[in-house]
């Protein structure tokens, strides 16, 4: 808010009020006057003709009347523009011939005539326009000679009562004008001193406030509104520092909040990974063994004597393709414990898959499972990082076979996995992965509870209850969407949605 802005419009608002006040008063004031004047005029009219008409009824002999310089003088003294007589219906007129005042004035003396009461009124000169018509007198006297009825009257001009009213209103105009200036500048510089020092004051203080200043409103205003309004100024600053000192503080708290947040969420994912990791560990245990014992009775066979070269060969080459075995699944099982180096943020879902599968089946306590794949996806590079999507398939597997165990029914556990390529609300491509099998289902009471940390069906021991919950955080992480569905006794559907890479 500019200061200057304000004097200009409240010089001009100022101004424009007290000349519209003044204005009105005058108006007023020279209405009342002309009205004043007009009835002095209409008074000294009809004092003059009843004078006139005196002298009329004195004077025996009309002529001796009319040759009088009285009537002869009449017109100028009245300032009348005519003058009418009436004696016994004869009628004489100075000037000869007035009108058309003359028709009204005639019709007001036979009003007199007939009355015997002095009547005066106004007619219009001009037309009837605000502040520009002009009116005139009409005032009639009666009169008695000798017995014989008869009036006397005159058509006045009041252009000397508007001529006063004219050249007051000059004069008032003139002091409108210099009184308009003079409020003005006072009012002004009082508004300035009131009011717009005090608000410039407070912008200035708010410009250069500090959040280290001391009460920086509290000014000389006193009592009045500008000085409550710089102590409410000053509360609302110090509330503010309040705030702003408590936000720091709830900021760093946050910041330290997320940090602990983050470093337990590193470890719930890796403990739930080296847990995953353990449970393949002792499930290819057994692998691992009865390729070490093979290759440990070749060795044995191969130490004996009389072996011909055939026969070590032989022995040799089964032992070597034994233990090529055993590499390949240490290899795998390391491929899945270590952390992975590429974080590029793109991987093909469909080779990942085929490795986990290879690597579950090559589990015997896993013979008589059933894996199949419907992998209908065209495009199946997600924009996920690989080591995610390892740890996030391997939970929903394990989950999946130790549903189909706890399930203990005559017939064979089935794993399906399935992909299809599909797009999100916006037109954003996707690619959904299904895995579903035939095992224990899910209660109606632990559906709302699957995704909590800590939540697990399972005994003691048997599961730490984060797999669930670290996958839909990685999967949520990701940009993707995780649901699983499902009844009890009527298996369960774990659905997928990963964002894939555009352009591919």
């Amino acid at each position: 808010m500019k200061s200057k802005g304000i004097k200009s419009h409240i010089t001009i608002m100022l101004a424009s009020l007290l000349a519209i006040g003044m204005l009105l008063i005058c108006i007023v004031i020279s209405t009342f006057w002309q009205r004043s004047l007009m009835r002095t005029e209409m008074e000294k009219a009809r004092l003059i003709l009843s004078t006139v008409a005196n002298i009329i009824q004195e004077t025996p002999d009309e002529k001796d009347f009319l040759s009088q310089s009285v009537l002869a003088h009449l017109p100028k003294d009245l300032a009348a523009s005519c003058i009418m007589l009436s004696i016994n219906n004869i009628i004489t007129r100075i000037p000869e011939g007035c009108s058309p005042e003359g028709s009204a004035l005639h019709e007001k003396l036979k009003q007199v005539i007939n009355t015997g009461v002095a009547s005066t009124q106004t007619i219009d000169a001009t037309p009837n326009l605000p502040f520009f018509s002009r009116q005139l007198l009409i005032t009639a006297v009666p009169l008695l000679q000798h017995g014989a009825q008869g009036g006397i009257g005159a058509v006045i001009s009041l252009q000397s009562v508007y001529d006063q009213v004219r050249q007051g209103r000059h004069i008032a105009y003139i002091y409108l004008f210099v009184n308009t200036i003079i409020l003005t500048t006072i009012g002004l510089f009082r508004f300035i001193h009131v009011v717009v020092r005090p608000i410039e004051h407070l912008v200035t203080l708010t410009d250069t406030y500090q959040s280290d200043n001391n009460s920086p409103f509290l000014s000389d205003q006193g009592g009045n509104e500008f000085g409550q309004l710089s102590i409410s100024l000053n509360r609302m600053l110090h509330r503010i520092d309040d705030d702003r000192q408590k936000l720091r503080e709830s900021v760093v708290s946050l910041e330290k909040a997320n940090r602990q947040l983050r470093a337990t969420q590193q470890k719930m994912v890796q403990t739930e990974k080296m847990a995953a990791i353990g449970r393949l560990a002792a499930g290819l245990a057994h692998e691992i063994g009865n390729p070490i014992g093979i290759v440990q009775g070749y060795l044995e066979l191969l130490g004996q004597s009389g072996l011909s070269k055939e026969e070590q060969q032989q022995f040799s080459s089964r032992s070597i393709q034994e233990l090529e075995r055993i590499n390949r699944l240490i290899h795998q099982l390391l491929n899945f414990s270590r952390a992975k180096t590429d974080n590029s943020g793109s991987t093909e879902i469909h080779p990942l898959l085929h490795e986990l599968i290879d690597m579950l089946q090559a589990q015997k306590k896993l013979a008589g499972l059933e894996f199949q794949l419907h992998f209908d996806a065209e495009c199946d590079l997600a924009a996920a990082d690989s080591e995610s999507l390892h740890q996030v398939f391997l939970n929903c597997l394990l989950n999946a076979i130790d549903a189909i165990h706890e399930y203990n029914v005559p017939r064979k556990g089935k794993i399906c996995l399935s992909t299809i390529n599909t797009t999100n609300d916006a037109g954003n491509p996707f690619i959904q992965i299904t895995i579903e099998d035939n095992g224990a289902g899910i209660k109606d009471t632990d559906k709302d509870s699957l995704f909590d940390p800590f939540f697990t069906t399972k005994e003691p021991g048997k599961g730490t209850g984060l797999g669930l919950s670290v996958s839909y955080a990685l999967i949520e992480g990701l940009g993707g969407q995780m649901q699983i569905t499902g009844k009890e006794g009527q298996g369960a559907q774990v659905f997928m949605l990963l964002p894939l890479l555009e352009n591919r």
